[in-house]
């Protein structure tokens, strides 16, 4: 046990957090952040118009609002993959300390370049949304690293028009950005005339396979969630902020699958993905990382020491909100011998449960419907899921997590006050 600890201190803690605060990995993480109040909007609309009572949708349609809240899901939610092409280059670009608004633009131009349009029979052209939501992702996250690399390459070299210091600083910047952005939308107009000349549909379709298909076998499939889910249990235990590690890489594809389901559902199509964003943020991590839910409700009610019981009444609301910062490093779970087994257990039991309740169908599938990610449960199960099962399928979670927590938490609190009454000031003999 001791060389574990060790290694999880020494070596597992150190390492993720290296690679949480790598450069580009960091921009990822915060690009893709930059896209989530759009992704946030959408999904209320998606709800609305998607709302799981047939009366209320053939309304919505009879009437001429479908279309209208469908336009709007495809103006929000579904430009997740464009946002993302711009904050991703603009977080990259300010963390070499150049200009980010710059990056972002050129790499939104170099986006637009490489994906296909749509061509109507009067040789009219258009952008298609089906590939700025989330299947245009893949694009977006390699455009946006390269744009920014090569603009900031021209500009810490101090290859770039410079104007005089009178010179407004908005018109300053636009001729500071003329000699990279030439070469970036030179560099992807090659590099989409090559792939068309072999055959290939668009710089997308091949990242899909590339890159889509291995990360899908980690991302789509239940083996593979156990690999994310352990992986983000260790660097929290570590003290890691595992959804930085993990999500990192991650959260982009489960996003994906998201709009996916979207898109079907919107089509009146089989939703195609069990795994996807709120899969895994409502089901498998209720409570937080570790889906310690089951762990506050037993320093709320259980508790004897005295320590617990305070931690309880200030831990125990936040956790109903999946916030659970005050349980990791109070009580703690962080490096705590006696947690690692629940804190790793639960919720790979919870991904188990969920996916074969998906699976099976006793629930449905989630929507696409992207809810942030501090929604309590019982109404994140439904709005999820559009249906009452979701909301039951998180209170059986809610009590696995508290079944496999209770005996921990109950050795814990033990020693706790032991140390208690031993500290205790012994009573005066008379």
């Amino acid at each position: 046990m001791k060389k574990l600890f060790s290694f999880l201190e020494n070596k597992l803690a150190p390492l993720g957090e290296k690679i949480g605060s790598q450069r580009h990995l960091k921009a990822l993480r915060e690009g893709v952040l930059i896209a989530m109040p759009l992704v946030l909007l959408g999904s209320f609309f998606v709800l609305i118009k998607d709302f799981p009572v047939d009366a209320w949708v053939t309304f919505l349609k009879d009437n001429g609002i479908y279309p209208i809240l469908d336009a709007v899901a495809n103006n929000s939610f579904g430009l997740m993959a464009l946002i993302t092409a711009f904050g991703i280059a603009y977080r990259l670009a300010k963390s070499y300390d150049v200009d980010g608004v710059s990056a972002g633009v050129l790499s939104l131009a170099a986006f637009l370049l490489v994906t296909p349009p749509i061509v109507n029979e009067a040789g009219a052209a258009g952008i298609p949304y089906g590939q700025m939501g989330g299947k245009g992702i893949f694009a977006a996250i390699v455009v946006s690293m390269i744009s920014a690399e090569i603009f900031r390459f021209f500009i810490q070299k101090d290859i770039y028009i410079k104007m005089p210091s009178g010179v407004p600083e908005a018109v300053s910047r636009s001729f500071s950005a003329l000699i990279p952005g030439i070469v970036i939308l030179v560099v992807f107009a090659l590099v989409d005339t090559v792939l068309k000349l072999f055959g290939f549909e668009s710089l997308n379709s091949v990242l899909s396979v590339i890159i889509g298909t291995p990360l899908g076998y980690i991302a789509g499939t239940l083996p593979g969630t156990f690999v994310a889910v352990l992986l983000n249990s260790l660097f929290w235990f570590c003290g890691v902020n595992g959804g930085q590690v993990v999500g990192s890489v991650m959260n982009p594809l489960w996003m994906q699958y998201a709009d996916a389901n979207r898109v079907a559902l919107a089509a009146g199509e089989a939703l195609p993905n069990i795994i996807t964003a709120p899969f895994m943020d409502l089901f498998v991590y209720i409570g937080g990382g570790g889906a310690t839910i089951g762990l506050a409700l037993c320093l709320m009610f259980f508790a004897k020491s005295k320590q617990f019981k305070t931690l309880g009444k200030v831990s125990g609301i936040p956790a109903l909100f999946n916030i659970n910062t005050a349980i990791l490093f109070t009580f703690p779970t962080v490096l705590n011998p006696i947690m690692l087994v629940p804190f790793v257990l639960t919720p790979v039991v919870n991904a188990v449960i969920t996916y074969f309740s998906m699976a099976s169908g006793l629930v449905p599938l989630t929507t696409g419907v992207t809810l942030p990610w501090t929604t309590p449960p019982i109404i994140g199960g439904f709005l999820a899921t559009g249906s009452w099962q979701g909301a039951v399928l998180q209170l059986v979670l809610v009590a696995v997590s508290f079944a496999i927590y209770y005996p921990f938490f109950k050795a814990a609190d033990r020693s706790k006050l032991e140390e208690q009454n031993d500290s205790s000031p012994a009573e005066p003999v008379i």
